[in-house]
């Protein structure tokens, strides 16, 4: 696997898997109360590592909208992530996260960048390997 890259087997796919996060997992926003993560942590399991998604309500922004934070938060996890997922491997953790905006909308932000979203999202990774 390459260092920089967001393969298949690191991403969350599927309703049951997004279902197990929510329901079971905790919460982090980070400190500008852009971002939120929810995250559950599965020990001792055989496919350790890092698995990541990122979910926008409708209620956020229309289609491209939403499809640009997406983007942008995956992207900002792909280029942040190496710490995180070394930590996680060595303890042998499996971590799921699901990245999401907390009071980030397209009423208030129109033009959205990497440089807007990407403080947030290394703060979360951070906080959440800090629980591993």
């Amino acid at each position: 696997m390459k260092n920089f890259s967001l393969s298949r087997n690191e991403r969350v796919r599927g309703k049951k898997h997004f279902d197990r996060v929510f329901h079971n997992g905790k919460i982090l926003i980070s400190s500008d109360f852009l971002l939120k993560s929810v995250f559950l942590f599965e020990y001792n399991s055989s496919d350790c590592g890092i698995k990541i998604a990122a979910a926008v309500s409708k209620k956020a922004g229309k289609a491209v909208w939403r499809n640009r934070i997406k983007r942008l938060i995956k992207e900002s996890y792909r280029l942040n992530k190496n710490e995180a997922v070394n930590k996680a491997k060595k303890k042998k953790v499996k971590v799921t996260i699901v990245f999401s905006p907390n009071r980030l909308n397209e009423d208030k932000f129109k033009k959205v960048k990497l440089s807007d979203i990407s403080p947030g999202v290394v703060e979360l990774i951070g906080k959440i390997s800090q629980l591993i």
